[in-house]
């Protein structure tokens, strides 16, 4: 396959919706792989002599719209992290890993090591960061003022630390700003409706793990929603617009095949409903893959290596809990 865009220094904009998660993911790589704009990106490799040795990416301006991102079968059939893991990090597992804005804003024209993070998103949008070491709990806000008026537009969170993130050489938040939007059902009850805004995304490898772990968000916030309203919330459509939705260079062996090293084509391997069928539904992943990676991530010899204080265990235990009883569903 071969990019259809044919006008010079455009990016292409694109539209996608479906029903899942898994078919939302298939439709934005056809779309893209077939549709977006080839350019460089600042991690394409070089050989030896300076000459690129992988292709141009091809890159897009997406909108994605899931209509209902609890719809089974809701994890895809490709992830390339402890899906687990991921989720507890969008709940604030690891945020203690997140260097000190003190530490940061001496470090901020240097390197950080691969211990020290300078954020997490959890810690940006429950912790907002100052300058002065003031947080803000942008989650909670967002909660009280949809509670407080369903209808309002103004439920935004931001990760952004404008006076921070320009000067990072790396570790720029991809995920910008999520918002929160509660209009009622026919039968008068909430539907929690999130839009995110990210800068950059990595189609392939991290659009699938992206979703599961921010719509498990929307989950858990469509409950805090509902106690602080005194009435039902359930969750209702996601949508991200992502400023860049790519796929790599290096990744074209294996999303458009390479006969040399005998990697199938991504599409010839699936067409959009063997890649439905091949998902897994949210019960199947959590008995296989969440809570067991939860558990991994939380037993002695883990917390020792990621040093985790008492209350990201505790918060753990929680997930593991609240998934075991079905009070949440990954």
């Amino acid at each position: 396959m071969t990019t259809t865009v044919t006008e010079a220094g455009r990016i292409p904009t694109l539209h996608v919706v479906a029903d899942s998660i898994p078919r939302a993911h298939f439709r934005a790589m056809k779309a893209v792989w077939e549709q977006g704009l080839a350019i460089r990106t600042e991690y394409d490799r070089k050989n030896a002599g300076g000459d690129y040795i992988d292709p141009p990416s091809r890159d897009a301006r997406v909108l994605v719209e899931i209509t209902d991102p609890y719809t089974q079968p809701r994890f895809p059939p490709m992830s390339f992290c402890e899906i687990g893991t991921y989720i507890a990090e969008i709940m604030g597992i690891k945020d203690h890993m997140v260097v000190p804005i003190e530490t940061l804003k001496e470090a901020v024209s240097g390197e950080l090591s691969a211990k020290e993070w300078p954020y997490t998103y959890h810690q940006r949008l429950a912790s907002h960061p100052g300058l002065d070491g003031s947080v803000v709990d942008q989650l909670r806000l967002a909660v009280e003022r949809v509670a407080r008026t369903p209808h309002t537009r103004r439920a935004v969170a931001t990760t952004s630390v404008p006076n921070l993130d320009p000067f990072l050489k790396e570790d720029v938040p991809c995920l910008r700003e999520v918002q929160l939007r509660c209009p009622e059902d026919a039968e008068g009850n909430l539907v929690l409706n999130m839009n995110t805004m990210w800068r950059s995304r990595d189609l392939y490898k991290a659009w699938p793990d992206n979703l599961i772990g921010i719509t498990f968000l929307q989950g858990v916030l469509s409950k805090r929603i509902s106690e602080a309203a005194g009435r039902p919330v359930r969750v209702g459509s996601y949508a991200d617009y992502s400023a860049s939705l790519h796929i790599y260079g290096q990744d074209f062996g294996a999303v458009g095949g390479d006969t040399e090293r005998g990697l199938q084509s991504f599409f010839d391997t699936f067409d959009e409903e063997s890649y439905v069928a091949r998902s897994l539904t949210s019960e199947q992943a959590r008995d296989m893959l969440v809570i067991p990676q939860l558990q991994d991530f939380i037993a002695e010899r883990s917390a020792e290596q990621w040093r985790l204080p008492p209350e990201s265990i505790a918060l753990g235990k929680r997930l593991i809990e609240d998934m075991e009883s079905g009070a949440v569903m990954p």
